[in-house]
């Protein structure tokens, strides 16, 4: 179909969301967020690539996988070190021949007061959110933009454009991800590859529980001004995630699609 042909062919909308063959690495794979996109892709035909530090983690995302009849692999991976980036970017293109999206879902949450925040939590959140995403953009980013074709997924978070407290590093890290979509965005979209974010609402995850055992202060300032107050579940990402990653998002590159069941309308 050349590219001033108006007409909606047959089949065309069920066609622009299959993503069967196509190949995935999700980082942070083997638990929350991760996990669940993981496995929503693989129900689609995706080959998954769980690329995790939590070995244990990927390897229960992919048994899940398996039970299900889909297709993953585990790949250790800090998203802390180029190296390993680079690496493993290089071996699932040696393996599987392409790399056709990534999600970066690799993160941590500290909770602390702004005067009292911890320098070391600091550059730890600041590291794993941050330049973690930066680096598997990079790394994952440069075989995508050989193959002319990809699709880039950030997890943002509602952090990314409001405050709440007690967080400051990470809402800090999170405005960065979403300036960091935006530029990468800007400078390879003529390249063929997109890049998009994820803005989701407090989620029931690992993270968070992890993070309310220091104080659910933060969790309370949240529900107290949602539309609704629930928080949102891992599976419920699924949707924008492979929308996002799909034929059917081709004009859709440099946003954030917020998954925050009106939080930001509020």
């Amino acid at each position: 179909m050349s590219s001033d042909d108006t007409s909606v062919p047959l089949g065309y909308a069920r066609d622009i969301f299959d993503l069967s063959g196509r190949v995935a690495v999700i980082t942070g794979g083997g638990s929350g967020l991760g996990q669940a996109i993981a496995i929503g892709y693989a129900q689609c035909g995706v080959t998954v690539v769980v690329a995790d530090i939590n070995e244990e983690g990927a390897a229960e995302t992919k048994a899940i996988i398996d039970e299900q009849g889909g297709t993953a692999v585990v790949v250790p991976l800090d998203v802390t070190k180029r190296s390993q980036c680079i690496e493993v970017a290089n071996a699932v293109r040696r393996e599987h021949g392409r790399v056709d999206i990534l999600v970066n879902s690799a993160g941590g949450a500290h909770r602390s007061p702004a005067e009292e925040f911890p320098e070391e939590r600091f550059d730890y959140i600041i590291e794993l959110n941050l330049k973690g995403t930066y680096l598997c953009c990079q790394a994952f980013g440069n075989v995508m933009l050989e193959q002319g074709k990809g699709s880039i997924i950030n997890m943002a978070s509602i952090g990314s454009f409001i405050a709440y407290p007690l967080s400051s590093a990470y809402l800090a890290s999170k405005g960065g991800v979403a300036q960091v979509t935006k530029v990468m965005a800007l400078e390879w979209r003529e390249r063929g590859v997109r890049v998009n974010g994820i803005g989701p609402t407090l989620m029931e995850s690992p993270m968070t529980r992890k993070a309310a055992q220091t104080t659910s202060f933060t969790a309370d300032f949240i529900k107290a001004r949602m539309i609704r107050p629930r928080v949102g579940l891992p599976r419920e990402l699924i949707g924008a995630a492979i929308f996002l990653a799909s034929d059917a998002s081709e004009l859709v590159t440099g946003h954030t699609i917020m998954c925050d069941d009106g939080y930001m309308t509020a």
